[in-house]
């Protein structure tokens, strides 16, 4: 199992934990039945049926929740703190439910034998990593309980805890639908998990038209001029036609590159920086950014010193319709049968795939861009997508292949404990829910 799988799994459980494990919540209970004098002297802020709640207990389940938020969830104390104060009206909430279980269970007569105390005891301490029994009577002087008391508490925790068993646990199946179903609503998540395709597209370019290319060529030739007429403004010059999306980039600077860092430019630049001498400004040059110049300031045989600007070719709407219309035909070619790889071949602008019929290799989901990535996982393989716009022109994507990965049976187990604990909360809100529509509760929480 991965660890960003089992990163993800857990993330899906944190909003049960609180209803799941209140640690010390029990000592609240505790004191709420020992200290009967005490509470005629609080300030009750809740009548559940014959009993009260009191601001003090409320705010010791505040303090222990706070607690546990720090020492079983790393919390800071502070972040501890805060977090325990938000949750403070659910606390109470919690705390009610609590007691209309406790009511319930010890209305139906619910037994819990002594062996099944100690275990409880036993594993409490285990839980929370109470090592001696003299830490655990500290823990509980801590606050302000005895043994005897924390021990009648554990025994009506049971007899909750049997009454819960009895009434959710028989609802809790999960079945293979339930976890396939988690599985894919949580896919995008889990990139080890994401399916496989091999995809081809045919791709169809925005291409500037004739007149796009002639405003930004004046606007090169303008620049050239100007640097012409102070070759030492060629920083600030270049700066003045940055495009917004360069604005970052080396534009105007002083590049010094070795012959194994040029190899790595596109052959087009490398022929021009090769060809040019010290002092030497080119003529403009088309990429797909637009159109660039550059300048070489020094060459020595282990160095070329270079500048360059760049004036993009912006796209008119005529442009951008005339890509629309060209995309549009070759669908509906493929609409009428024709051979996806043969139109490819012929009409892609994707010179390093076009001749292989626009084969991008096999691809999993998560490493296309989202808009990308739903067409895709929408796709039945051997079927192509409806024309696809982006911002470099327009697309139509094609799935050859697909591989679904499968779960690996303690992936599998996992979800179901997941979807267990998701069910089980459900269920324990339905029940309580039904015990507090028959109880008297009346909460006087901001009196």
């Amino acid at each position: 199992m991965t660890r960003d799988y089992n990163r993800t799994l857990c993330a899906k459980t944190k909003e049960y934990k609180i209803a799941a494990t209140l640690v010390f919540g029990l000592f609240c209970i505790t004191i709420a039945v020992q200290n009967g004098t005490a509470r005629t002297i609080d300030r009750i802020i809740a009548h559940v049926n014959d009993d009260v709640v009191t601001q003090w207990e409320l705010d010791t389940l505040v303090k222990q929740r706070a607690m546990e938020l720090q020492h079983v969830y790393r919390f800071s104390a502070r972040e501890a703190q805060q977090e325990a104060e938000q949750q403070r009206v659910e606390l109470l909430d919690r705390l009610i439910r609590q007691m209309l279980l406790l009511e319930a269970a010890l209305t139906l007569k619910i037994i819990a034998t002594d062996v099944e105390v100690e275990q409880y005891i036993t594993e409490f301490k285990n839980r929370y990593q109470i090592e001696t029994d003299e830490e655990f009577q500290k823990q509980l002087n801590r606050e302000g309980l005895t043994l005897v008391a924390f021990r009648e508490q554990s025994e009506r925790n049971l007899k909750s805890e049997k009454l819960v068993m009895g009434r959710i646990v028989p609802r809790l199946q999960i079945r293979d639908s339930d976890v396939q179903q988690f599985f894919e609503e949580n896919r995008d998540q889990l990139p080890t998990k994401s399916d496989k395709v091999r995809l081809r597209h045919l791709f169809i370019a925005f291409k500037p038209m004739k007149a796009d290319r002639q405003a930004a060529l004046e606007q090169v030739n303008a620049a050239r001029a100007a640097i012409a007429a102070a070759p030492a403004q060629f920083e600030t010059i270049a700066q003045r036609y940055t495009p917004p999306q360069n604005a970052d980039s080396q534009v105007g600077k002083l590049i010094e590159a070795s012959h194994e860092e040029l190899s790595s430019f596109p052959e087009t630049f490398q022929a021009v920086l090769a060809n040019l001498k010290a002092g030497e400004m080119s003529e403009p040059i088309e990429a797909n950014e637009g159109l660039y110049v550059f300048r070489v300031e020094t060459k020595t045989g282990e160095l070329t010193g270079f500048r360059y600007f760049i004036v993009p070719l912006s796209l008119s709407e005529a442009a951008i319709e005339a890509a629309r219309e060209r995309i549009a035909e070759l669908f509906q070619k493929l609409e009428a049968g024709e051979d996806f790889n043969a139109l490819t071949a012929e009409h892609s602008d994707d010179v390093d795939t076009k001749e292989n019929g626009g084969d991008l290799g096999v691809r999993a989901l998560t490493e296309l861009n989202p808009k990308t990535r739903n067409i895709v996982a929408a796709l039945d393989t051997g079927a192509y997508s409806q024309p696809v716009e982006t911002s470099s022109g327009l697309h139509i994507f094609k799935v050859d292949e697909r591989n679904t990965p499968e779960l690996s049976e303690a992936e599998r187990l996992q979800i179901i404990s997941i979807l267990r604990q998701q069910r089980f909360q459900e269920e324990w809100d339905a029940y309580t829910d039904r015990l507090m529509e028959n109880a008297y509760v009346k909460i006087k929480l901001h009196e």
